[in-house]
């Protein structure tokens, strides 16, 4: 009897063991405030990553809440940028990829994952970004970037491609901070503050106004033409002081091209040029000869500050050009000679270019057109005051080939005075333009 129920037990105990179990209660926790974004505060800034249950893990939910905040602080960055390129004239935007990466690597220090959450389909994370150790940080980086900058503008004491480069390297130096606008306090030598991009700038406007790039042989001075077989030599000089300007680097634009030559000068500021043709349908071309900023400073720098050089033009014609002469010429009267004016361009260009001209259009290379013309002064104030007639005149080279106005050039105003007749009045303006034009242009 005592067997058997010993065996009850365990049959009861069997049974019960193999029963399905009731399912555990739910641990159900409370969903956070923050899944759906948080508003920053006065100490934090907030980002929420939000990724799909088993979508790769930690790193990518850590970065997603981390690139909220990423995007909270590049949206304040272009406002500032904004504003910064239009109360300054500057284009702060050239910058706006460095100023970037420069933040999101500085903002990560102080970014911290607080808190996350599981629901059924996704999980979250929260970050916060101290914006007081964030700002600090900022701050002190714009400060010794600023120092270092002044330290560099306050080496430059002339005109020098080096001190380009150093003009480059301090606006380089303060690019991270533009939206910061760094300035500088030092009153011994400003009134008031004066932003170190302000500084940059004068000093390229400085520059460009002393600048002058000047050619040899001495005519170009007076009249920029020459033949494309001449060497040139080529020389960069101080309005100012007169020096010469050592190792520096000129780009040579062709009007007609997109292609260019690059030029360095030498130790004593000059350097020997020979130009080339480079279009066979042109009969000539002009070259702009300007500095290069690019080979001497930063791109970003020149695009920031809108540099733009002061360019110096030469226009090239062949050797030995076919040329047919037209003359315009508003005489006096029908015997007041031109003859001298005329045979003193004809002179010129075949002198110093070995010009051909040519009876027939159609058989030139450049249409040569002089256009003069004579303003008389009829009434004497008395009769022991002589008649005056005054001339001017103006050359202009045609291509015929592309019917482009390839040369100006005005020749300065003359006067011409005769006691008896005006007539005789207007032959002496007209020989004085011709004497201008021969012996201090074309001489």
């Amino acid at each position: 009897m005592k067997n058997n129920l010993y065996l009850v037990f365990i049959l009861l105990f069997l049974i019960l063991s193999c029963s399905p179990k009731p399912p555990p209660a739910p641990d159900v926790s409370p969903v956070p405030d923050w899944i759906n974004g948080k508003d920053e505060d006065s100490l934090y800034l907030y980002g929420v990553g939000k990724i799909m249950i088993g979508d790769v893990g930690k790193e990518k939910i850590d970065s997603l809440a981390n690139y909220q905040i990423s995007e909270i602080i590049n949206n304040r960055l272009k406002k500032r940028l904004q504003h910064i390129s239009d109360s300054a004239g500057i284009n702060a935007f050239i910058y706006i990829d460095q100023i970037t990466k420069s933040r999101k690597r500085m903002s990560n220090y102080y970014v911290e994952i607080i808190d996350r959450y599981q629901g059924k389909k996704n999980e979250y994370a929260l970050a916060r970004l101290d914006k007081k150790k964030y700002s600090d940080e900022l701050l002190k980086g714009k400060h010794n970037a600023t120092n270092i900058a002044i330290n560099l503008l306050n080496e430059i004491q002339n005109i020098s491609s080096r001190n380009l480069e150093l003009i480059s390297q301090a606006v380089d130096t303060i690019g991270n901070y533009l939206d910061f606008y760094p300035l500088v306090s030092d009153t011994t030598k400003n009134r008031e503050s004066i932003g170190i991009i302000d500084i940059a700038r004068n000093l390229i406007l400085e520059f460009n106004d002393r600048i002058f790039i000047g050619f040899e042989p001495v005519f170009l001075k007076t009249m920029p033409l020459i033949s494309d077989s001449k060497r040139i030599r080529i020389y960069i000089e101080d309005r100012i002081s007169g020096d010469k300007i050592a190792e520096t680097w000129l780009k040579a634009s062709f009007s007609s091209s997109n292609e260019h030559d690059l030029i360095l000068t030498k130790d004593n500021g000059s350097t020997i040029y020979q130009s080339k043709f480079i279009l066979e349908n042109m009969a000539s071309y002009s070259i702009g000869f300007e500095l290069d900023y690019k080979s001497m400073m930063k791109t970003p720098v020149i695009e920031l500050l809108k540099i733009k050089p002061e360019v110096f033009k030469l226009t090239f014609i062949p050797t030995a050009p076919k040329i047919y002469f037209e003359n315009i010429i508003d005489k006096l009267n029908d015997n007041a000679p031109t003859s001298e004016v005329v045979n003193a361009i004809r002179n010129c260009f075949i002198n110093r270019y070995s010009a051909f001209f040519v009876h027939d259009k159609n058989d030139s290379e450049i249409i040569l057109r002089l256009e003069v013309s004579t303003l008389e002064h009829a009434e004497r104030v008395s009769a022991i005051y002589p008649y005056f007639v005054h001339a001017t005149g103006s050359i202009s080279l045609i291509d015929t080939k592309t019917n482009a106005v390839i040369f100006d050039h005005e020749i300065s105003e003359k006067e011409g005075s005769d006691f008896n007749s005006i007539e005789k009045a207007g032959i002496n303006a007209l020989r004085n333009l011709a004497n201008e034009f021969g012996d201090d242009i074309c001489d």
